[in-house]
């Protein structure tokens, strides 16, 4: 159990439900960037080659990664090419 999970357990137990409504966004919002930051890494790991072999060009990186991980509360958007596929 990491510390911010801690604290915001305790302070729920307390009563401070907005101070741990906070504290478990704030961790998961870590954990989104972290996943953002590990796809971007991988991604730019990849020759360019390989980057075009699965669709993408290095300028797609930085996008792919973020919306794959929205925020809360935020809405995937499908592709549309796949439609029926999926």
């Amino acid at each position: 159990m990491t510390t911010t999970t801690f604290v915001a357990n305790t302070f729920e137990i307390i009563g401070f439900s907005s101070i741990t409504k906070f504290f478990k966004n704030l961790v998961t919002e870590m954990q989104r960037r972290k996943n953002i930051r590990e796809t971007i890494k991988t991604l730019s790991a990849l020759s360019t080659r390989d980057l075009n072999d699965i669709g993408l060009a290095r300028g797609d990186i930085w996008h792919i990664a973020n919306s794959s991980y929205p925020k809360a509360g935020e809405k995937i958007d499908a592709n549309l090419n796949l439609r029926g596929w999926v």
